[in-house]
């Protein structure tokens, strides 16, 4: 198989299982807000960028730097910007210091499930680009 296209379907794989497992924890948790339960909606934030870039370092152990930075930004940056679509769409729930933030967990899954099909289309054609030049 081509170094491209494995590659390439290492990282579609982890980063659908990954976001698989965030769908998974948090819609059991979506009612049940104890302060137990908070600290596994981490998960939902974490487990797809992480899942990605052990999916994308495990098909490709010489790229890990690029990985890192780009699963790493997808991690850092989502918080923010879930954070601003939930004060845009519910300014009532952004205010809260405790609750469901439905908006915000909900915008934290659709960015990463974009991220990572956005860097698997990069991805391949990165290596495309790459081998061709």
């Amino acid at each position: 198989m081509d170094r491209t296209l494995r590659t390439t379907l290492f990282v579609a794989l982890a980063g659908g299982v990954g976001w698989v497992i965030a769908l998974a924890t948090y819609y059991p948790l979506a009612e049940n807000r104890n302060p137990e339960i908070l600290r596994w909606l981490a998960l939902v934030i974490l487990a797809t960028p992480l899942a990605t870039f052990i999916g994308w370092v495990f098909a490709c152990r010489d790229e890990w730097r690029l990985a890192a930075a780009c699963c790493g930004a997808l991690y850092f940056f989502t918080p923010f910007v879930a954070a601003r679509i939930e004060s845009v769409l519910a300014p009532d729930a952004a205010r809260q210091t405790v609750g469901p933030h439905t908006v915000y967990f909900v915008s934290v899954l659709a960015i990463h499930l974009v991220g990572v099909l956005g860097l698997v289309w990069w991805r391949s054609r990165f290596s495309i680009a790459s081998s061709e030049g």
